[in-house]
């Protein structure tokens, strides 16, 4: 009797796909075991699909939070930090675009929170406005991520370079990480999914700064949403 032959199988696609997600999986657990903080910051913000219209401004401190004080105590960053960030949102809303706040009023909202809103938005952008403090000290000065992304650099780039054509006591540069250590960073930067940066808009303990700050205002939010806008045509590349 004539055998007659088995027939072939055809091809599995099961055991590739297995095989590649095992790679995927390997080289994620990689980098989180190699790359630290640092690579959780880069996993963190995949699949996150920014509004390119969209930009969140987060005014430092509020309510319970007075931030550093100035002027014998009388002058609080919280309220200076408003007062800027108010004014850089109505610019940047004539210009058409979409802005999240996450505080427009004296409130107490946590860092976490803060977050969270800018990430539920899908910001593009997320700009900290904040005032620095110190016995001796003046001048301006941007924070971003310690791994220093091209798009956080470009941010704190534009937004510094056009403070300084409106006139500034002293550029401090552009840093990044935290004050306390180069390997750790600011909570908003490492936990937003876009691009970010910590600005300090002069020292609330120096009389010449908060010259500028109230003398300066409009010019000094001018300078911040022209920043924003032109980060984001350079992203987009327009």
């Amino acid at each position: 009797m004539k055998r007659i032959p088995k027939r072939k199988k055809g091809k599995s696609f099961i055991f590739p796909i297995i095989a590649l997600f095992s790679i995927s999986l390997c080289a994620v657990l990689a980098m989180l075991l190699v790359g630290g903080s640092d690579s959780l910051y880069y996993i963190n913000q995949l699949n996150f699909v920014p509004d390119e219209k969209t930009v969140c401004i987060d005014p430092g401190h509020g309510g319970s939070d007075s931030g550093a004080t100035g002027e014998g105590g009388q002058r609080l960053e919280k309220d200076d930090n408003l007062r800027l960030s108010l004014l850089v949102r109505d610019i940047l809303t004539e210009r058409g675009y979409t802005v999240i706040m996450t505080r427009d009023s004296d409130a107490t909202v946590s860092l976490e929170e803060r977050c969270k809103i800018a990430n539920k938005a899908h910001a593009s952008l997320f700009v900290a406005i904040h005032r620095n403090s110190a016995v001796s000290g003046k001048g301006m000065e941007m924070w971003i991520h310690s791994s220093q992304p091209t798009d956080d650099m470009l941010l704190a780039e534009n937004i510094l370079d056009n403070l300084m054509t409106a006139g500034i006591s002293a550029s401090r540069g552009i840093h990044s990480g935290y004050r306390e250590g180069e390997n750790l960073n600011y909570y908003i930067n490492r936990n937003t999914k876009m691009p970010s940066c910590l600005a300090e808009i002069g020292f609330v303990t120096s009389d010449e700064d908060n010259r500028d700050f109230d003398e300066k205002l409009t010019e000094y939010a001018t300078a911040i949403a022209d920043g924003i806008e032109m980060t984001l045509l350079e992203m987009n590349g327009e």
